[in-house]
């Protein structure tokens, strides 16, 4: 594949994938079907990573991860402490955040929807990540993911002030992509990266669900 066709399929896949993460919140008002919105990024981020990286590269994500265990543990407990650390932090300085309203659906969708959705973000995530790493280092490629997913997150966590929600998005959203990559990194697999993924968010709202609306 010449240069030209690679910026091409680049060009095509990143398109696709703005396009994926555009229906996330806009697809009922083409297809007016609950929740469909939530598989948009899974849809989309399949064909734009195969699209660039090949069907291959793409099953390859999803191989034995190496370590599991041991990042799972690591990369979790770093991704919750720091997310406690930063939320304390802002709210005592800002006294504003504002939660995902994800965590008003009913308590099935955390384990039939979710899921999804949020292998979804990791290929959005992931794709971007191995993107840069192409011309970049792998920290310098980390952090410009962890921005992007942060800020993605805007209009989930906007609060009323544009200086104040980038701050919790980039603070919190950011830094767990941050170690959502790193474990994908060291363990060489989607896999771990997503099951850190999703036991942090399940924790999240079910902490939210039965603790701070009760």
């Amino acid at each position: 594949m010449n240069k030209q066709a690679s910026y091409s399929r680049i060009l095509l896949a990143t398109l696709l994938l703005v396009l994926g993460f555009y229906l996330v919140s806009h697809v009922n008002f083409f297809i007016p079907i609950p929740y469909l919105g939530y598989f948009s990024l899974l849809i989309f981020g399949t064909q734009a990573y195969s699209l660039v990286f090949g069907f291959d590269g793409y099953k390859a994500l999803f191989q034995k991860p190496k370590h599991f265990w041991k990042s799972f543990i690591k990369y979790f407990l770093l991704t919750v402490l720091f997310a406690f650390i930063l939320g304390v932090a802002i709210v005592l300085i800002t006294h504003k955040q504002k939660g995902n309203a994800a965590a008003n659906n009913p308590l099935w969708f955390f384990f039939l929807i979710m899921p999804f959705a949020l292998i979804g973000e990791e290929l959005f995530s992931i794709y971007f990540y191995n993107l840069f790493k192409l011309k970049f280092s792998p920290l310098l490629a980390n952090i410009l993911v962890s921005i992007i997913f942060g800020l993605i997150h805007y209009s989930t966590y906007f609060n009323g002030s544009v200086l104040i929600t980038i701050l919790q998005i980039l603070a919190l959203q950011g830094t767990a992509r941050f170690w959502f990559n790193k474990s994908y990194e060291k363990s060489n697999s989607i896999l771990t990266s997503f099951a850190i993924h999703y036991f942090y968010d399940l924790a999240t709202f079910i902490f939210t669900l039965f603790v701070l609306q009760h």
